[in-house]
């Protein structure tokens, strides 16, 4: 097939529009990422999208609508309900929405459940055509499936160009990563997909947000396979270990990789502390908005056949960062789940060296930390920051900041604690939690024991607390992969 790439003005758009109506598909731009779009009421227009991406059928699509009152001829809405509120909240915009279909639209642009996900886009080309074909358009982003979304027609052309009838070159997309995903079928309503709407907004509009279980994330895309990943390894590596990237690459690779076959993606403030890197750098530039920007194509461009590991710098999960970790997780082949989190008392001390030494030994497995009664905000304390570059100088804890348990936001696979008494707090604090924690002595060992808290003591005492917790890790990591193996 002849892929067509054309400026995306008023007879490009009418064009792409008969074609859509003559059951092709089309590339186009949103505000969000480009989207890959078919007539969502024809089965057959739908079935060349899962064609041309490589998608699993089983996979949602989300239907696009060009007006707020086209909802009700595709979906359910309870008169005044949370759907009603967050659709005059949100759109046109970002923010898709999960409610139960009506009949009309194809069954596998639903991926073969009985919701249908459906959100109105703000940017103007795909709000014309929509109208153009005068019915809901279905479309996933326009890139082979697992790939980094596209941002730009460039991108779109490099992952389907001859597979597709046409790609309208909108320039780029203005936010970079998807819309937040919705499910109001539950009360109270669950993110399946953290997006370009922070959770405090929809929280703003709700009142309340509930936790997805294993059914609800099925209803939304990009949350039941590998997504947005290169061809290269990515690894995680947080803000702290920057200036050590060196030993992380070796590290994550294995002893066969090189540094200059690594790829850096940071903010500007972190490669401003790589000078000199051998390997291939990106800025994903000086706050989180470009950083959402610039993520997708970033990866891209360090994904070439001279890099086998692409390393990117980032640590924040508030706000719009929480959507960016979430494609982070994604794209190192990891679900947003796939985490440890280690808690202490403060984490100041004993959860924030278990969580620097374990993301230096196990990047495989990413590791959090927060405390049953912290101060938020707050560093490591001296002593632990001592101690820990005692015992192993990359481990560095300038840059750690204190979080309290019920400001997590993602959903640990595992939650690893210093004493047994935290173990009960956190199932009091986090009930939902109760299955998976137990203390770093139990889960280590099968034996109760507690990690003490070393506060008022001296120097020595802390580095003796930092090599008791450097002496257990490995134990933890021999139990948590026989439980992944088990699982996969």
């Amino acid at each position: 097939m002849n892929t067509e790439r054309v400026r995306a003005d008023g007879p490009a758009v009418g064009r792409a529009a008969e074609l859509l109506s003559a059951g092709e598909v089309v590339a186009f731009p949103t505000e969000t990422v480009y989207g890959l779009g078919a007539d969502a009421t024809n089965s057959i227009a739908v079935a060349k999208i899962f064609a041309a991406k490589g998608r699993p059928e089983d996979n949602p699509l989300i239907v696009h609508i060009a007006d707020p009152n086209d909802l009700e001829a595709i979906a359910e809405l309870a008169p005044g309900g949370i759907a009603h509120r967050l659709r005059s909240a949100f759109w046109p915009g970002p923010l898709t929405l999960v409610l139960p279909a009506k009949s009309g639209l194809a069954a596998n642009a639903l991926g073969g459940l009985s919701t249908v996900a459906v959100r109105m886009p703000s940017h103007p080309i795909a709000l014309d055509l929509i109208r153009a074909l005068g019915r809901p358009v279905a479309a996933p982003s326009a890139n082979r499936s697992g790939r980094p979304s596209p941002t730009d027609a460039d991108a779109v052309c490099e992952d389907l160009n001859g597979r597709i009838a046409m790609v309208l070159d909108g320039g780029p997309t203005d936010l970079g990563l998807e819309s937040t995903v919705v499910d109001c079928t539950s009360s109270p309503p669950v993110i399946l997909r953290p997006g370009s709407i922070a959770r405090r907004d929809i929280l703003e509009v709700t009142g309340s947000l509930g936790t997805a279980d294993g059914d609800q994330s099925t209803r939304s895309p990009g949350t039941r396979y590998r997504h947005y990943a290169p061809r290269a390894r990515v690894v995680r590596v947080a803000a702290a270990q920057a200036t050590t990237l060196r030993e992380r690459a070796e590290l994550a690779g294995g002893p066969a990789i090189d540094p200059r076959r690594t790829g850096v993606l940071a903010l500007d403030e972190v490669l401003r502390r790589l000078v000199g890197w051998p390997g291939p750098i990106y800025s994903l530039g000086g706050n989180v908005s470009e950083a959402a920007r610039r993520f997708f194509r970033g990866l891209r461009t360090l994904d070439r056949p001279s890099t086998d590991v692409i390393a990117v710098v980032w640590d924040d999960d508030q706000g719009l960062g929480e959507a960016l970790f979430n494609r982070l997780t994604k794209a190192e082949g990891k679900t947003v789940d796939g985490t440890v989190l280690f808690v202490c008392t403060g984490n100041t001390c004993r959860s924030a060296m278990a969580e620097a030494l374990w993301n230096l030994r196990y990047p495989e497995l990413t590791a959090r930390s927060a405390g049953v009664a912290a101060l938020s905000g707050a560093p490591a304390s001296p002593a632990a920051l001592r101690a820990i570059r005692a015992i192993w100088p990359p481990a560095d804890l300038e840059q750690h900041r204190s979080r309290r348990v019920d400001e997590v936001l993602d959903d640990p696979a595992w939650v690893v604690t210093m004493t047994d008494d935290q173990t009960e707090w956190v199932k009091a604090l986090r009930p939902e939690w109760s299955d998976r924690v137990a203390s770093l002595s139990r889960w280590a060992t099968g034996r109760g024991g507690d990690v003490s808290d070393p506060y008022g003591s001296s120097d020595a005492a802390y580095e003796a607390l930092a090599r008791r917790i450097d002496e257990l890790l490995p134990r933890l990591w021999q139990v948590l992969s026989e439980r992944m193996s088990k699982n996969a």
